[in-house]
């Protein structure tokens, strides 16, 4: 697998493989992009859309999911990226992760959830926003993006832990994730109620699990 190279936070340069089932190109995101982004995320996650796929959450929680300006404000961090990707042939936008070295963030706070304590003498990193085009989502790109992210965080932050949230509610999801590596943490996170941008849940008393795996 042949890593991003980062040498400009607004580097546009395409990394291929061939570790999926269909040859992929991806980049780091950039200002331009953030309008496209947020409408491939809230098209996965919430709306009528998103019923395409299997990642939905329209069931629990409706609203945006994300925001351009929030997007901007990860792309123009200096802790956080965004990898954006594209089909080889057509360059359409297929999926796309975020990622954010937590190892010296005592209190995460992932936007859509109330701030998140953690040791920060283990170097770590948070996997979120993880995002495929709902008619795509049978052709094996979530594993590739998962490993991907993973690499990138291993490669380039050294992190020897990397974290997610995941909707306790979603148990086919938390399955999935299992099935990649990950272990549930026990730890829990309440979905913030006061931050509409980010979502309004549906039902009462919705929360995220805290899943980990060791790199």
């Amino acid at each position: 697998m042949h890593a991003v190279l980062v040498t400009d936070r607004k580097e546009t340069e395409f990394s291929r493989t061939d570790e999926s089932s269909e040859l992929l190109i991806y980049r780091l995101a950039n200002i331009a992009d953030c309008e496209s982004v947020a409408q491939l995320v809230n098209g996965a996650y919430r709306g009528e859309s998103s019923r395409q796929g299997w990642t939905t959450e329209d069931e629990f929680i409706e609203g945006q999911r994300i925001d351009p300006d929030t997007l901007m404000q990860m792309i123009n961090s200096d802790s956080s990226v965004i990898l954006l990707f594209f089909d080889r042939d057509s360059k359409v936008l297929i999926g796309c992760v975020s990622l954010q070295d937590t190892t010296t963030v005592k209190n995460i706070h992932l936007g859509c959830c109330v701030p998140l304590q953690h040791d920060t003498k283990v170097k770590r990193a948070h996997l979120g926003m993880l995002t495929v085009r709902p008619d795509l989502q049978t052709r094996g790109y979530g594993k590739f993006i998962i490993s991907v992210a993973e690499n990138f965080a291993r490669h380039h932050w050294h992190a020897q832990l990397i974290e997610m949230s995941v909707l306790v509610h979603r148990t086919e999801l938390v399955a999935y994730y299992i099935r990649r590596g990950y272990t549930d943490t026990g730890r829990r996170q309440s979905l913030s109620v006061q931050d509409t941008r980010f979502g309004i849940p549906k039902k009462n008393d919705l929360e995220y699990c805290i899943l980990a795996k060791s790199l």
